[in-house]
């Protein structure tokens, strides 16, 4: 079957590799029908996350069982089903606490040996363990090109949101305005606030961000983004920023928006190493900060909203491309061309 296969640093390109059969009994197989490219990819690639070449990555797919093992009950061949990054056994300490991508009995698609050995789904067939705890059904009406978001990004941007302890009428601002950005702009809107600021650059992004539920926006590019928002919220700050970047300068930028008493919830993946962190504005200030891996176990209830139309994913589907044109397809990415957001490959 064909796979997109990290080979090396920068070495990252379509081969033959073979198909892969059940391992356990708790495992099924997939036939994925739609596959997205992560920035986690672009990451191995560049060696910002420490891989262990060759594998086959991707963790964003949606596809057919084919193939269940014995102790599989809740699945047959033939549902549509989208998986998590990180499969679960929803039994475990961890997975009772929602912290599925800690639970010991699974792994990382698609990031090598350092996170489980699991191939990933940028790939023709995938074989997905602890089926009947992780994987959802995707629902009749609801397309695999929008299916694919509930995963990762929808989930991931929600998180955002519900660390954020929002309550109906404080203020919010998100930093980043990628799709994971987008996705907690547009979830914060399920808790009513009186203000949704999104901060960031690329102007076809804030523009996007407007048209899924930011009341304002502020492009770093032009405007002070501190200043922006104290004027915004008459010199207060806002009760809770969601930092979907994770970058020293956003933390920074962070801390500078963020009321007294207010919470961080940084949900942007932060580079490797010790960084810097504003720990003094931050403690001066009476902050709640709160991080870590989403919790996959919302992938029903927005998926439910998803069905019923109260989120929208498509303004992020800027391209729908055949997976035999992942090469391209992953430069565009990597490069952010054509005002690409997010890439749907079919295989």
């Amino acid at each position: 079957m064909k796979a997109a296969v990290l080979s090396g640093i920068h070495q990252v390109g379509l081969q033959d590799v073979p198909k892969p059969t059940l391992v356990n009994d708790t495992d099924v197989l997939i036939r994925v029908t739609a596959t997205m490219i992560c920035t986690s990819e672009v990451h191995y690639a560049e060696g910002f996350l420490p891989p262990c070449p060759p594998f086959v990555l991707g963790h964003e797919f949606v596809g057919i069982i084919e193939e269940v093992g014995d102790a599989v009950t809740a699945l047959k061949v033939g549902d549509r089903v989208v998986a998590p990054p990180y499969p679960f056994c929803n039994a475990c300490d961890m997975c009772r606490r929602g912290i599925t991508g800690l639970c010991p009995s699974g792994a990382l698609f698609g990031s090598g040996e350092g996170w489980g050995n699991m191939s990933g789904g940028l790939a023709e067939y995938v074989r997905a363990p602890l089926a009947d705890s992780a994987l959802l059904k995707i629902p009749d009406g609801v397309s695999d090109e929008r299916a694919v978001f509930v995963a990762d990004m929808l989930a991931t941007g929600y998180f955002g949101v519900q660390n954020a302890d929002l309550k109906p009428q404080q203020t919010v601002a998100v930093i980043g305005a990628g799709p994971v950005g987008l996705c907690a702009a547009q979830t914060a809107g399920l808790y009513s606030p009186s203000q949704i600021i999104l901060v960031g650059r690329r102007t076809n992004r804030l523009d996007i961000g407007l048209k899924m539920g930011a009341t304002a926006v502020v492009d770093t590019a032009e405007l002070n983004p501190a200043e922006e928002v104290m004027r915004r919220t008459d010199g207060v700050g806002v009760d809770a920023v969601i930092d979907a970047v994770g970058s020293p300068e956003s933390f920074v930028t962070a801390s500078q928006l963020l009321r007294i008493g207010g919470t961080l919830s940084i949900v942007g993946f932060p580079p490797p190493g010790d960084i810097p962190f504003p720990l003094q504005p931050l403690l001066m200030k009476n902050v709640t900060v709160k991080m870590g891996l989403t919790d996959q176990s919302n992938m029903p209830f927005l998926m439910g909203l998803l069905q019923r139309g109260k989120v929208d994913v498509d303004l992020l589907l800027t391209h729908v491309m055949p997976f035999d044109e992942f090469d391209r397809a992953f430069a565009m990415f990597a490069e952010k061309n054509d005002n690409c957001m997010k890439v749907v490959l079919k295989p």
